[in-house]
């Protein structure tokens, strides 16, 4: 199976295609809050010489992340299975990020990314799965983390001291063909807030008019 994904839940933005877990070809930018994402799909297919009918399943990253960009690469997916009927499938940028700190690293940490609001989103990891649910916590608790040796992945700035790394679209495709299909009103972003807002009120009648 031929898999193309996205993944924009960090400033480092790019697109793959594998097939049958085999990466053939990527493109990626970084710090592109307005990268276009048809653009580096285009440029992805070309490097790996496959033609957009030839893919068998769309994947995105989503999240948590970069807002914006996880809603962005999900329309464009939602709009490429609209227009061909390609399957999609999803997988967390948590779960990426876990996969390629332990090859990387070889031993278990934290993985973490930003969250504003002076939280950021964490895991424990091990032996590259999650061990733990996704959780908020204080910027200041995951500092004295690091400030006590403790190993913390990250590909968000503003940590000092942690690993930086940024879960990729070439690892999301290599899996893809492993992934349960979804359907397309299913894509979310992942978003460990619970929404609340107040509804404004009724307009109010303007005598006379």
């Amino acid at each position: 199976m031929t898999c193309l994904a996205l993944e924009f839940s960090s400033q480092r933005r790019s697109a793959a295609v594998a097939r049958d877990g085999v990466l053939l070809g990527e493109a990626w930018v970084m710090g592109g809050t307005a990268t276009s994402a048809p653009g580096l799909i285009t440029e992805a297919l070309g490097r790996s010489g496959v033609r957009p009918v030839e893919i068998g399943r769309l994947v995105v990253g989503i999240g948590p992340g970069s807002y914006t960009g996880i809603r962005r690469a999900i329309a464009t997916l939602q709009g490429w299975h609209l227009a061909l009927g390609t399957p999609l499938a999803v997988v967390g940028s948590m779960e990426l990020l876990a996969r390629m700190a332990h090859e990387r690293l070889g031993r278990g940490c934290e993985v973490a990314t930003d969250a504003q609001r002076g939280e950021w989103a964490c895991a424990e990891m091990e032996g590259g799965q999650l061990r733990t649910t996704l959780r908020l916590r204080a910027v200041e608790a995951l500092r004295a983390d690091v400030a006590a040796g403790r190993c913390v992945v990250t590909p968000d700035d503003g940590l000092a001291g942690a690993v930086v790394m940024y879960p990729t679209a070439a690892l999301a495709a290599v899996l893809g063909h492993g992934l349960e299909e979804r359907r397309p009103e299913e894509l979310a972003p992942v978003y460990l807030r619970e929404t609340a807002f107040v509804k404004a009120p009724l307009p109010r009648p303007i005598p006379g008019s």
